[in-house]
């Protein structure tokens, strides 16, 4: 006589694997997109600072471009003029300093979020964030992530540029702090790449990145600097 497994016993054991896939496949997946967005993040802003030093050397110090847009009040930043303004100064921004250096597909060019094949971005507890009217100077790199260049536009005088970095193109889920992050120049005390955010401890990057409704829709882009000071890393308390 030769042991072996009954059918009873086979279809038990393929049931209890079957439940402990299913109870372990969702963290190992989560983990996976945790850290794709990690290394994805940290090479984009690689490339973002590889091009801005690349433009010092040949322009010389980040505080003397031409990249503040103060445009002033006369214009008023609902006015026609001070859109069209807006867009000379964001596409010479982004075709001066970092379109040489960088790699990209297509025609970078100034387009909506729509003319350019986005949908809209929202906050982790599904506020919408941006207009799909809105333009923006939207490099399509050559690794499959999306740049959009702009200023702020929430100020009666814009300020300095802003670069939004979509990690994954066109796909979904389009949600801040997952596959949307956010850096702008720095002015305050030196001129640099830094995340939103950066200022603040990392307490208050844990609250504002994680999910919630009563604070302000763009706070979940306080978890790009979240990743940036835990070493380009999503760590287990991260509120993904």
């Amino acid at each position: 006589m030769r042991n072996a497994f009954t059918l009873a016993e086979v279809l038990i054991t393929l049931g209890i694997i079957g439940i402990v896939a299913a109870m372990t496949l969702p963290a190992i997946v989560q983990r996976q997109q945790m850290l794709t967005a990690a290394k994805r993040l940290s090479q984009t802003y690689s490339q973002i600072y590889y091009a801005i030093n690349m433009s010092q050397a040949k322009f010389g110090d980040m505080r003397n471009w031409a990249v503040n847009d103060n445009y002033g009040s006369d214009l008023g930043a609902d006015s026609s003029a001070a859109t069209e303004n807006e867009n000379v100064m964001i596409k010479d921004f982004a075709e001066t300093y970092l379109k040489p250096y960088l790699k990209y597909t297509g025609h970078p060019d100034i387009r909506t979020l729509k003319d350019a094949g986005y949908e809209v971005y929202h906050s982790k507890d599904g506020r919408a964030y941006m207009n799909l009217s809105t333009q923006y100077y939207v490099f399509e790199l050559a690794n499959g992530v999306t740049l959009f260049i702009g200023y702020n536009q929430s100020e009666s005088s814009a300020t300095l540029p802003l670069i939004f970095v979509d990690i994954n193109g066109k796909s979904r889920p389009n949600t801040i702090g997952r596959d949307f992050f956010f850096f702008s120049l720095d002015s305050i005390s030196t001129m640099k790449v830094q995340p939103y955010g950066y200022r603040l401890d990392r307490t208050t990057l844990l609250e504002k990145c994680a999910r919630h409704s009563d604070g302000n829709v763009w706070d979940n882009f306080c978890c790009t600097a979240l990743i940036m000071n835990d070493g380009w890393d999503i760590k287990n308390d991260h509120p993904w």
